[in-house]
């Protein structure tokens, strides 16, 4: 009863006091139509925070409670706003009924919309206020009036476990004057670290890593926060730019990973997910892929905080922004207490060189331990107080990204800008779809208008008839279609659209019959070339089908890749008949075929496209599920989802000995495919036969995900021992045709 009677008079008290705001308010995130603020209270209770019209009239409000199981912190959130609304704000707590805060001038915004030309957003991390007393990298970044901050982590500098000290150090941290001043008046996204997270240069199940998340949502607004469970990542759009602020710390090494399989994990699979199902959907001309993490591996040695310490995440996580075709993308991080610019040698992987723009610290010492080379470093400077600014300007007569790095005292002491072509694979698509119109409008909306030909299935002609008449006539008519093509052969690559009519497929089978055709056509002006001695038109033919070949060779299906092998041969074909009847443009000829055979995807880079193939497929028939009949569409529904996993590891060691394949062929590579590929045969029917006997109703059996694995993987794999047998004809016949040593 004694007890009692003081913790209601500690109360009474408490409430008879003035109550306050010991922080903010703050901007968190915000978006065209609403906005997110932080505050913290000097007492538990409920507060109203209104959003004031020009006139200092209540337009908008909302309501949080300040208590101590959250150390009192307010997260306020206001929708169903304008875009680029602006207001004043007031705060009032309810018991008793008093003004907080008030700025009727505040001047807080709605953002601009997604069609904005322009956006200024502004990154750093690593600051400490207790080393460091005078900070003016804040004031140079208010000064800029950026439209977003991102803090990329290590703000505040923590490494302490504890709840309590925690929390102890974001007070500290949103109390130092010059980041309180920025944060009041600037949409504000931030991530973790290593000493905002744990320890220095910890990450996944490190010690002390259990109470972070507690403390960072209690102490952010932001409008999510990771999967609602697990990790921070979020992200924000502003005009031509959209942000993904990624956790590069909760996830790491604690599953494998689902982009490359039998390998370690940094982002995990479900923040992994949720990046590419946005990815996809971004709309934006820039994606920015914002960690505290660095995504090279130029760091001090023994430093394993470092996407290089999960390159075959990040390299898988390149092949599929290539695979999807996402275009725009540039990456930031920081940490490693340097400024620099890194182009990372990507063109292979995504179709152009993402660039990397490191920025640290915004106020700590630099580190000259990192000041590592690595692949296409092009700047790299030691600044113990700046930040980076990115200004991105997308229009009719500009379309820019540019990088500027500020130094404390306001100097600009690097600056780096980015066309949107340089972040954009040069693509030939546009002009393909283009000369497809035109040979529709020459021969009919299903192309029936061609001349038929016994030959024509693998895309050639008979030279007879080629030379004739009728196939002179047809090519003739398709001449608007083949200078059409001339255009698309003077770019180097060529990616169609990830989707295409048909649900799951990509735009490359929409656009099939019209290669064909192409490829028919070219045949027999190449013929009609060789029996009218045009040179000209006979070396355009030859090497227009090279890079046609070489195209295809970009498209994520071995279908496209099957075509482009034919492709190949019917270079060398005609190769071969000019050199026997003409000698003298043979020397020209061979000379494409060498150039060719120096640029060729290796004799098992098919690899990429079967296992992008089959989990594209594998992805399918899962959704499918339901469509499936009987025993096996029972098992499906089933296991299916568990099965993924056996799917993943299964398809990677089906491909795994193409890996080993240098530029050449390899007689015991393709024995091991043969083998390996009878063997899920003979697993499948065995599988199969076994499933035969069973009903939908028979209860489960402890095989039975990994059944249902062999049965996708069969349904889903590619035909890889035909894929490298049509490879290593093909390599072998342009080599001894060009007369290659």
């Amino acid at each position: 009863m004694k007890r009692s009677l003081v913790a209601g008079w500690v109360l009474g008290v408490v409430a008879a006091q003035d109550v306050t705001l010991t922080h903010g308010p703050l901007q968190g995130h915000v978006d065209t139509t609403s906005i997110h603020a932080w505050a913290r209270a000097s007492a538990p209770g409920t507060f109203v925070l209104e959003l004031l019209d020009r006139d200092g009239r209540p337009a908008k409000q909302a309501t949080a409670t300040a208590s101590l199981a959250d150390d009192l912190t307010l997260h306020f959130a206001i929708d169903g706003l304008a875009p680029g609304a602006s207001f004043g704000l007031r705060i009032r707590a309810t018991a008793p009924d008093a003004v907080v805060h008030e700025a009727i001038g505040a001047g807080w915004t709605t953002s601009i919309g997604d069609d904005a030309p322009r956006a200024t957003i502004a990154f750093g991390s690593c600051a400490d206020e207790r080393g460091k007393p005078e900070q003016p990298i804040w004031g140079q970044i208010t000064a800029r009036r950026p439209d977003a901050l991102v803090l990329l982590g290590d703000t505040p500098y923590i490494d302490d476990g504890s709840i309590a000290a925690r929390r102890r150090r974001h007070r500290e941290f949103l109390a130092f004057a010059p980041v309180a001043r920025t944060l009041a008046v600037i949409p504000t996204w931030t991530v973790w670290d290593d000493h905002d997270y744990a320890t220095n240069d910890a990450f996944g199940a490190a010690k002390g890593s259990d109470t972070a998340r507690e403390v960072f949502v209690a102490y952010h607004a932001h409008a999510g926060y990771g999967d609602g469970a697990r990790g921070i990542y979020t992200r924000f759009r502003r005009g031509p730019v959209e942000v993904f602020v990624l956790d590069a710390r909760t996830f790491a090494d604690t599953e494998t990973s689902p982009l490359a399989p039998g390998e370690r994990s940094l982002l995990g699979s479900g923040q992994l997910q949720w990046l590419q199902q946005w990815l996809a959907a971004s709309k934006a001309t820039w994606k920015v892929l914002a960690c505290g993490m660095v995504w090279n591996d130029g760091v001090r040695p023994k430093k394993r905080d470092c996407w290089g310490n999960w390159a075959a995440e990040r390299d898988a996580l390149f092949r599929w922004l290539g695979a999807q075709r996402i275009e725009g993308v540039v990456l930031v991080s920081g940490d490693v207490h340097r400024s620099r610019v890194i182009l990372h040698p990507t063109a292979a992987l995504v179709g152009y060189d993402i660039p990397e723009l490191v920025t640290s610290p915004l106020a700590q010492n630099v580190i000259e331990s990192n000041k590592v080379a690595v692949p296409g470093l092009e700047f790299d400077a030691g600044e113990p107080e700046s930040c980076m600014v990115l200004t991105a300007d997308h229009g009719v007569d500009r379309d820019a990204l540019v990088a500027t790095f500020v130094a404390g005292d306001g100097r600009e002491f690097h600056r780096r800008a980015f066309a949107a072509h340089d972040l954009r694979r040069g693509d030939a698509a546009a002009v393909y779809r283009r000369m497809e119109t035109l040979l529709r409008g020459a021969f009919g909306a299903d192309l029936d208008g061609l001349p038929e030909d016994d030959h024509q299935a693998r895309g050639r002609v008979d030279r007879d008839a080629a030379v004739g008449p009728t196939w002179r006539a047809a090519v003739a008519a398709a001449a608007p279609a083949l200078a059409e093509w001339g255009r698309a052969t003077a770019i180097p690559n060529c990616r169609f659209g990830p989707r295409g009519e048909k649900e799951g497929a990509p735009e490359f089978f929409d656009r099939l019959v019209g290669i064909r055709s192409l490829q028919t056509l070219a045949m027999a002006r190449g013929y009609q070339a060789i029996t009218d001695r045009d040179e000209t038109k006979l070396l355009a033919t030859c090497s227009g089908l090279l890079v046609l070949a070489r195209q295809l060779c970009d498209e994520p299906t071995c279908i496209a890749w099957l075509m482009a092998f034919e492709i190949e041969s019917c270079a060398a074909h005609l190769t071969t008949v000019a050199s026997a009847e003409w000698p003298a443009t043979a020397e020209a000829l061979r000379g494409s075929l060498q150039q060719h055979l120096a640029v060729r995807p290796a004799v098992g880079a098919f690899v990429v496209p079967a296992e992008q193939q089959a989990m594209r497929l594998l992805d399918i028939m899962l959704r499918g599920t339901d469509q499936e009949p009987g025993v096996r569409g029972e098992l499906f529904r089933r296991h299916g989802v568990d099965s993924r996993r056996f799917c993943i590891d299964a398809i990677a060691a089906q491909l795994a000995p193409l890996a080993r394949l240098a530029d050449r062929p390899d007689p015991a590579v393709r024995d091991e495919l043969n083998r390996m590929q009878e063997e899920l045969r003979q697993r499948f029917d065995e599988v199969w036969a076994r499933l035969k006997k069973r009903t939908p109703t028979d209860p489960a059996q402890p095989t039975d995900a990994a059944d249902t694995a062999t049965l996708l993987v069969g349904l889903v794999l590619p035909p890889t021992t035909e894929l490298y047998d049509r490879s290593v004809a093909t390599w072998e016949e342009l080599r001894a045709v060009a007369g290659a040593r």
